[in-house]
C-alpha cells in the first residue's frame, strides 16, 4: 500500500478577494481522507487562464491526483475546462447524451438554453463523467485530473461518487487515513507539546494543534493500519494531561456538561450578565438539552438581578455588579440544583473602576456554590465567549468529580 498524494485547485478571483468563503477545500479534505489520499498543495488562483495552467504545471510532478474547484459554468471567465484542455493536449468535446440531458433541465426550469450553455457539457476527449443531480454542469476526470463545479451543494453531490469510482477503478490499494482528535483546555499549546512530543516516535505518525475557540485540538494522524499505535499513543495522553482533556473529536464542553447532567440526574439554570445569551445557547443548540436545561435568565441590568435573583441591594452597593459576592447570589438565585452565573465587564467602555475583561463565574451544584475570578484579554466579543467558554469549564470540572464519586458509590453498592 502506497501514500497517495493530491494537489487542490481552487479557482475562482471572489475566493481572493475574500468575497467568497472557501469551504469546498474543507469537505474534500475530509472525503479524501476517508480514501486515504492526503492533500499535500493547495492553490487558489483567480479566474485567468494562465494562472490555472501554472498551477497544474506546479502541481504535476508533486501529485498522483490533481482536483480542481471552479470555473466550470457557462461565462467568459469560466476558464477551468479550457486550461485543462491547453495543458492535458486534449480538445474539448460535447456528449450528446449530456448535451440533451442539459437541456432537458433548462426545459424543466423553464429558463431559455442558449449557445453559451454548451460550455457547461463540454469535456476534455477521453474524459469520464460524473453526473450532476442538483445542478447543470457534470464533473469529469482524465489522466489524473479530475475538476468540479465551485457551488458547494454541486460539488458535495459529485465528489463522493467520483471517489468511489476512483477507488474502485484507478488505484484499487490505498489504506485509509486514520484522524484521532483530543480535545484539551486550559493549558497553553506550548506546555502540552513539552509534555506530549516524546510519544511521537514511530514514522508516519504524526500529530499538530488546532486552536478551537472550544479548546485545542491534538490532531493525530495516521494510515488505518497504524491505528492501534495511534490509539495507545492516545492513552499516554490522557495519563499525562487527562485532567485538562475535555473529551474527543466532535465532543464539547456544552455535550460532555449535558451528559453528566442526564447521568446524575440534575437541572441547569443559568443567568448571565456580560455574555448575554451567549451560554444559554451553547446548552440549548446541543439535541436533547431539553432534558436537562430548565432556563435562562439575562439579566443585563442592576435592577434585573435584583428583582429576579433577589440579590440585596446593600451587595450591590458595597461591592458592584461586577464581584464574587454577586456572581454568587446569581446563582442562589436560581431554582434549579445546579446553576452557572456570569457576570463581567466586556468593554470596550470601563465602569466601577474596573478593567475591562474582569469577568467573575459563579457556580451552584447542590448545597455548594463555587465563584471564581477571570482578567480575559481581547475585544467585547472575545471576553464575551471566553466567559462563557470557561463557565463550562468550570462546571465540568464539578461535574466530573461528582461522576467519579457516583461511580465509585455505584461500586461499593455492588460489592
Amino acid at each position: 500500500m502506497r501514500d497517495m498524494r493530491c494537489g487542490l485547485i481552487l479557482v475562482g478571483t471572489e475566493l481572493l478577494s475574500g468575497a467568497t468563503l472557501d469551504t469546498n477545500s474543507l469537505f474534500m479534505a475530509e472525503e479524501l481522507n476517508k480514501y486515504g489520499i492526503k492533500i499535500e498543495n493547495k492553490i487558489t488562483v483567480g479566474d485567468k487562464l494562465e494562472s490555472i495552467i501554472e498551477a497544474l504545471k506546479f502541481l504535476k510532478g508533486k501529485s498522483d491526483l490533481i482536483i480542481l474547484s471552479g470555473g466550470l459554468g457557462p461565462t467568459d471567465d469560466d476558464l477551468t475546462k479550457v486550461a485543462i484542455s491547453k495543458f492535458l493536449n486534449r480538445k474539448l468535446v460535447v456528449n450528446s447524451e449530456e448535451e440533451k440531458e442539459i437541456k432537458e433541465k433548462f426545459k424543466n426550469i423553464g429558463i431559455k438554453f442558449l449557445n453559451k450553455n454548451y460550455k457547461e457539457v463540454e469535456r476534455p476527449e477521453g474524459s469520464i463523467s460524473i453526473k450532476n443531480d442538483v445542478g447543470m454542469a457534470p464533473a469529469f476526470y482524465v489522466d489524473g485530473v479530475a475538476a468540479f463545479p465551485g457551488v458547494p451543494r454541486e460539488l458535495y453531490n459529485m465528489f463522493p461518487k467520483f471517489l468511489k469510482y476512483y477507488k474502485e477503478n484507478i488505484v484499487k490499494e490505498i489504506d485509509p487515513i486514520f484522524i484521532k482528535d483530543i480535545i484539551v483546555f486550559g493549558m497553553a499549546e506550548s506546555i502540552i507539546e513539552e509534555k506530549i512530543k516524546d510519544f511521537f516516535i514511530e514514522d508516519g505518525i504524526e500529530y499538530e494543534f488546532l486552536i478551537k475557540d472550544y479548546g485545542i485540538l491534538i490532531r493525530m494522524q495516521s494510515v488505518f493500519s497504524k491505528k492501534n499505535t495511534v490509539e495507545k499513543i492516545g492513552e499516554k495522553i490522557y495519563n499525562t494531561i487527562g485532567e485538562y482533556i475535555i473529551g474527543e473529536d466532535t465532543q464539547r464542553l456544552e455535550t460532555r456538561v449535558i451528559e453528566f447532567l442526564k447521568n446524575q440526574n440534575k437541572k441547569l439554570s443559568v443567568a448571565e450578565s456580560c455574555s448575554g445569551g451567549m451560554l444559554s445557547d451553547k446548552f440549548i443548540s446541543v439535541p436533547g438539552a431539553s432534558q436537562v436545561f430548565y432556563e435562562g435568565l439575562v439579566t443585563y441590568d442592576t435592577k434585573a438581578k435584583i428583582n429576579r435573583l433577589n440579590i440585596p441591594e446593600y451587595l450591590v452597593e458595597n461591592y458592584g455588579v461586577v464581584s464574587k459576592e454577586i456572581a454568587e447570589k446569581m446563582v442562589e438565585g436560581l431554582k434549579t440544583d445546579v446553576g452557572i452565573s456570569i457576570t463581567g465587564i466586556a468593554g470596550p467602555l470601563v465602569t466601577e473602576d474596573k478593567p475591562v475583561g474582569l469577568v467573575y463565574i459563579g457556580i451552584k451544584n447542590n448545597d455548594k456554590i463555587y465563584s471564581f475570578e477571570y482578567n480575559f484579554k481581547g475585544n467585547r466579543d472575545t471576553i464575551r465567549r471566553k466567559s462563557v467558554n470557561y463557565a463550562l469549564f468550570e462546571l465540568y470540572k464539578i461535574l466530573k468529580e461528582d461522576e467519579k464519586k457516583g461511580e465509585y458509590r455505584r461500586e461499593n453498592k455492588k460489592k
